[in-house]
């Protein structure tokens, strides 16, 4: 839900392995821990979920990304806190200068299940977005998640 939170993680995982990243032409940085904190939503069955997610994660030195954590705040609605984060960690690559993918998108929800999916995020300044992306379960998320450090993207150089 607000997974995609992003996440941040999403900002920022990825698909496959290290090669995988770097087939793509495009890797994320800083390597280590990261944080991201931002608005999400979850809708399922025309019933909205809005929450305030809290992302925990890491990349790798060779620029994959990992969702490792996730914990939710209520954001005008009730039962963010129950929101719990499935199959972690999920991966993300970068795809593009501003692109990047997370895989195995899947969380639990007082609106219901949500993923297994695939969310392409929007990476810029440290900012990790996502709109209307559909997930298994009949449900779509949004997020706007601000990473600490800043999470970017950049061109592999080999």
């Amino acid at each position: 839900m607000k997974t995609a939170i992003a996440i941040a993680a999403a900002g920022l995982m990825s698909l496959g392995n290290a090669s995988i990243a770097l087939a793509a032409g495009y890797h994320l940085e800083p390597p280590g821990n990261f944080k991201g904190d931002g608005k999400t939503s979850a809708t399922k069955n025309g019933i909205s979920l809005p929450c305030i997610a809290h992302f925990t994660g890491r990349v790798t030195a060779t620029g994959v990304g990992y969702v490792t954590g996730g914990t939710f705040t209520d954001n005008g609605s009730i039962g963010c806190t129950s929101v719990k984060l499935t199959n972690l960690p999920w991966k993300s690559v970068a795809v593009a200068a501003t692109k990047a993918k997370i895989f195995n998108v899947t969380f639990t929800s007082p609106i219901g299940n949500c993923g297994p999916g695939v969310v392409p995020v929007t990476v810029r300044s440290g900012a990790i977005r996502f709109t209307a992306v559909p997930l298994k379960g009949g449900c779509s998320v949004n997020g706007n998640i601000v990473t600490t450090p800043k999470l970017s993207i950049v061109k592999n150089t080999e």
